[in-house]
């Protein structure tokens, strides 16, 4: 999990700006770093971290208008992804790499039994 020092250093990062599109709804507008991807040359799901230690799930990437939702935490984004058919295989690809990428997915994909 992140602590205040961690979330700092991220701050202070360098990271990309990014304006998500989206059908009937604002468009997402933040500073972040993308931490999960679905496979292929074009991942149809991707997952972002903001500055502000925010996460997004985004849907059909690779299209002009995506569906794209954010999140307080890494449990919003792996329910919003249950929410499509059950969890789709490229939606878990993209959870797993997360997972690898910030210690927050890591402890809410990861089963820790003592």
């Amino acid at each position: 999990m992140l602590n205040r020092n961690d979330a700092c250093i991220i701050k202070d990062k360098k990271m990309e700006h990014y304006t998500l599109e989206r059908t009937g709804v604002p468009n997402l507008d933040f500073d972040g770093d993308i931490i999960g991807t679905s496979g292929g040359p074009n991942p149809r799901v991707k997952i972002y971290r903001t500055k502000g230690i925010q996460y997004i799930a985004q849907l059909d990437a690779n299209q002009k208008f995506s569906k794209a939702q954010h999140f307080d935490k890494p449990d919003g984004v792996i329910a919003y992804f249950r929410n499509v058919n059950g969890l789709p295989q490229d939606c878990e690809d993209a959870i797993e790499e997360a997972a690898k990428n910030d210690d927050g997915f890591k402890a809410a994909w990861n089963e820790h039994i003592n």
